[in-house]
């Protein structure tokens, strides 16, 4: 779900700097309105900061199989010498005979784990070549399980060490296997195919909890537990679940936070509401602060910053928010049914579902609301929204979906070849077909009946795929060093094509060229579309797009 566009909303905090876009709504007694506008909470943003909120970088060496005579004997020195000992150490006989052979590469492997992560999150993996290495191409490698570290500097670990500087291995922290996936590389060169990736295809070893530092004339045990005390009762809620306490008091300086599942996509917001709770005690909602969040809230200049405050007043603020459902601005809605989405409520599930279709510069906060609700609404609306007929809808849910349960019927796919992913979705849908070239393989097919338009000569790495006008079939061809020349014949209905396409050792990297020219000269019954993923756009766009 990298979902990295998604989780990109710490953005909208600066909503507030903008200005009224209307009137403020006058309450009726003068000197009650003054005592609301001067009312003030001291929050918990104001006497801590945050630490461990960087990615930590992770790699290793690894060797890569399955090549197609690409590959080369691995060239000496220390990354040679770790990897020998690393096949020692998994009882491989051969080691030698076993980095030589052309059809294996030495490679280096390297990863970054997120703040915030859980203990056994996937997290993606880059593959590179060492120096001096003789490996032409990576297509069609497998990546066998390798081991990754963290590394440090000698002088970094003690500043007195006279010696030269040089890395010293740390602890691991991730394991990666799997089928690298070529010619994507950064710079959308489809011939570059010495760089890899494995979407997913690590597994983190560790947790990687926030740490919430007190501010050095505030710190003492009192302090540090009445934080964790307060933090702990904003989030008591529907998805604390078996998770245990959000923040744990350690020592008189810090807590350690542990990110809630219904942020695991939004880790800038998590960190925004923590900091906006009030740390003294809990406004109630009739309160001179509760009263003030509920007035700025109908106020679309001051809505998205209210909200996020509301929010990190918890349970207590729902009502206010549900109030905030009925505004007639846009960006009040979709505020208050933000908020209501990551408390675990979902009142406001069917306002985000008509923001998703009706708003564009919404739609990326939209899903990533319905994803973290995990709830019945998330699930039918979502599956709904498949049906649209936007192309960023239709693709921004099913990645939504994916997100909410991987298992979920409506998105299941069918892997070809351990190398992508083909999903129908949306039978009874318009047709479209999309592929992804970043987070993961896969092939999204929309409705039913899509086919090919003869005549064609389509070709993609190794592969011919050719039909002449009248004919009912199409002739799939390959022709490979390693494997010879192949031939078959399929019916011209699309996903018998790709099936065929993998049965003969096709890759996600040639069925994403097949697929991109067949659109491009319009030899399917459908449009092609490609990363059709919701941006996250700016908030001065959203102030331009309030319907106020």
């Amino acid at each position: 779900m990298h979902l990295r566009n998604l989780c990109s909303l710490s953005m909208l905090s600066m909503f507030g700097l903008l200005g009224c876009i209307q009137p403020q709504t006058r309450l009726q007694a003068p000197d009650d309105a003054e005592l609301i506008n001067d009312v003030t909470v001291q929050t918990i943003g104001e006497v801590t900061s945050y630490a461990n909120a960087d990615p930590i970088h992770v790699s290793g060496v690894g060797i890569v199989t399955g090549l197609d005579g690409t590959g080369g004997d691995a060239p000496p020195g220390s990354y040679r010498t770790l990897l020998e000992k690393q096949l020692y150490q998994m009882k491989l006989d051969h080691v030698k005979e076993i980095l030589a052979c052309p059809d294996n590469s030495m490679v280096l492997v390297s990863a970054l784990i997120p703040p915030g992560a859980h203990k056994g999150d996937l997290i993606d993996i880059e593959v590179s070549l060492p120096p001096f290495s003789k490996t032409i191409s990576l297509r069609g490698g497998y990546l066998k399980p390798c081991s990754l570290y963290n590394y440090d500097s000698s002088k970094n670990l003690n500043p007195a060490f006279e010696g030269p500087d040089r890395l010293v291995l740390g602890h691991l922290l991730a394991r990666g296997e799997g089928p690298l996936t070529v010619g994507f590389d950064e710079t959308d060169n489809p011939d570059s195919l010495i760089q890899a990736k494995v979407w997913s295809g690590a597994r983190s070893n560790i947790d990687r909890p926030l740490y919430l530092v007190v501010n050095p004339q505030q710190q003492s045990g009192p302090m540090v537990q009445r934080l964790a005390q307060r933090i702990n009762q904003t989030f008591h809620g529907p998805f604390r679940g078996s998770m245990g306490e959000v923040a744990e008091a350690k020592t008189k300086a810090f807590l350690v936070l542990k990110v809630p599942l219904q942020y695991r996509y939004n880790l800038p917001r998590f960190m925004r509401v923590v900091r906006l709770i009030p740390w003294q005690e809990a406004p109630a909602p009739d309160s001179l602060y509760g009263r003030k969040l509920a007035r700025d809230l109908a106020n679309p200049a001051r809505a998205v910053t209210a909200a996020l405050r509301l929010e990190a007043l918890g349970n207590q603020s729902v009502a206010a928010l549900k109030q905030g459902l009925q505004s007639t601005h846009t960006l009040v809605r979709f505020a208050a049914a933000e908020a209501l989405a990551y408390l675990g409520n979902p009142a406001g599930g069917d306002e985000l579902a008509r923001l998703i279709e009706s708003q564009p510069h919404l739609r990326a906060y939209c899903l990533t609301a319905l994803t973290s609700l995990d709830e019945s609404i998330s699930h039918v609306k979502l599956g709904e929204l498949l049906a649209s007929a936007d192309t960023e809808v239709r693709y921004g849910a099913f990645r939504a979906l994916r997100a909410l349960d991987e298992h979920d019927p409506a998105v299941q796919g069918e892997l070809l070849n351990d190398s992508f992913c083909v999903h129908r979705v949306a039978r009874q849908s318009p047709p479209l077909v999309h592929i992804c070239t970043s987070r993961r393989a896969e092939v999204v097919l929309f409705g039913d009946g899509i086919e090919m338009i003869p005549p064609f000569p389509l070709r993609a790495g190794e592969f011919t795929i050719t039909a002449a006008a009248n004919d009912t079939k199409c002739t799939i061809s390959r022709v490979s060093k390693q494997y010879g020349t192949a031939r078959k014949q399929c019916s011209l209905r699309l996903d018998d094509v790709l099936r065929t396409m993998a049965d003969m050792g096709g890759l996600y990297n040639e069925v994403v060229e097949f697929l991109q020219q067949a659109g491009e000269l319009h030899c399917l019954n459908c449009s092609v579309a490609v990363d059709a993923l919701p941006q996250a756009t700016s908030v001065y766009d959203l102030a331009k797009e309030d319907d106020s």
